[in-house]
């Protein structure tokens, strides 16, 4: 039995969440106190040192990094729709993966996190750099689903869980996602996909 070692509300814990769902995988859950510091437990640096959850512990190995967690259950649990083993396709995947761990942590998320968790934030209190960030996360993200239905290909893959919960939960950084027609369309297919589950379930 897998064991999720998680904050129900951390984005970073809630993908891995979202995937397991849409997978059907059956998992516990262990959840992790960051305001009391049980991330960096003896505990849980034995499964990672670097103190971060979420944790993905399988029995005879603990994955670490949201990103990495979602590829090793789409490998395991799921099949080439979610992350396709031909190289080009699996390029395109992946690079919008980096896409989600870099342009929106840094704006979306980071937005969010200002609001909930404002030492968690990596920009400081730089408030305008983060709202740049935002606004060119945003513009390249409607750009790419303006006309398309998903971000890599043309059914939903781990990239698109990768980045669902930083749009989705925009608003909690005070984001405003009205002016971006592609995201939101995206975000209500999403929200379609058999066993989607929600942050807070």
């Amino acid at each position: 039995m897998l064991t999720l070692y998680e904050s129900r509300l951390s984005l970073n814990c809630y993908k891995v969440r979202l995937l397991l769902a849409l997978l059907g995988v059956p998992y516990t859950r262990q959840p992790v106190d960051i305001r009391k510091g049980e991330h960096r437990t003896p505990d849980l640096l034995v499964r990672n040192p670097f103190g971060q959850i979420p944790v993905l512990d399988t029995g005879s190995v603990a994955l670490r990094d949201s990103q990495a967690i979602l590829v090793w259950l789409a490998r395991r649990h799921g099949d080439a729709q979610w992350m396709p083993t031909q190289p080009e396709d699996e390029a395109l995947v992946n690079a919008w993966l980096a896409a989600s761990a870099y342009e929106l942590r840094l704006g979306p998320y980071e937005a969010r996190l200002r609001k909930l968790a404002p030492a968690l934030c990596v920009t400081g209190d730089t408030v305008d750099i983060q709202a740049r960030n935002t606004a060119r996360a945003l513009e390249r993200f409607e750009h790419r689903l303006r006309d398309r239905q998903w971000l890599a290909m043309d059914h939903p893959t781990v990239a698109d869980i990768a980045a669902f919960p930083s749009l989705a939960h925009a608003s909690d950084g005070d984001v405003d996602l009205s002016a971006c027609p592609g995201i939101l369309g995206w975000l209500e297919r999403v929200r379609t996909l058999p066993g989607f589950v929600g942050l807070m379930e």
